[in-house]
This record gives C-alpha cells, structure tokens and sequence, in this order.
C-alpha cells in the first residue's frame, strides 16, 4: 500500500542544539486543533542523543501509526518516497522555494545518513 498525498506544509526544525531534528510534512493548517485531523501527514526525526536511526510517525488521514523502520529515501525537487519495512511506503509531492529546499536536504541528509538518495 502505498499512502500518498500533497503537502502544503513542510516544517523543518531543531532542538538542543542541533540533537534533536524532525521534517514534518503536513496537508493541514498550523493552527489546526490536532484532535481535528482528519488528513495525512509524516514526521521523520532523529534524536542524536541515543543511537539509532531516525524514527518516522504518519496519519493516514483515518488513524495515527508509527515506528517503522525507513529502509530507503529518495528526495526529488518535488517530491519524496519513503519505503519502511512494514507494507506501506509513502510518497509525498510538494513545491517549496530553492532556500527552503536546501534546508529540506540539509536536514535529511543529516538525519538519515546514507539510507537516502538524491535525485533529479
């Protein structure tokens, strides 16, 4: 199965420092009550903290699931596909402007280490 959808918000952030970073994309507004959703979004995030990989948490626009394992990554200008090892991958199109793309790299490149590619 493979759930897919536009998102119209992709937030990248980071804590204590740099040891915490999550890239969430998201099809709901910010302001948007969280006991209110109702469409689909993926966190990815890596805490630096422990060892590990980094961890990645959705909504499929029913239900909230999580702690899969990302097997691959592959980010294009527009779009992402993620395959965990359970049976679902996702894939996720998107428009951001080139500044905020390079920070979408930056950070993924950081948190996933070498299970991502970079396509064109």
């Amino acid at each position: 199965m493979t759930l897919a959808f536009d998102a119209t918000r992709i937030d990248c952030a980071d804590a204590l420092g740099g040891e915490i970073l999550h890239v969430i994309f998201d099809t709901a507004p910010e302001d948007q009550d969280e006991d209110q959703r109702s469409t689909p979004y993926i966190l990815i995030s890596r805490n630096f903290e422990f060892p590990g990989s980094a961890a990645i948490e959705w909504h499929d626009g029913h239900d909230y699931d999580g702690g899969a394992e990302i097997v691959t990554l592959t980010l294009r200008r527009t779009r992402i596909t993620i395959r965990v090892d359970q049976e679902l991958d996702f894939e996720v199109t998107f428009h951001l402007p080139d500044k905020k793309f390079k920070k979408l790299t930056t950070f993924l490149r950081k948190m996933m280490d070498d299970r991502i590619s970079i396509a064109n």
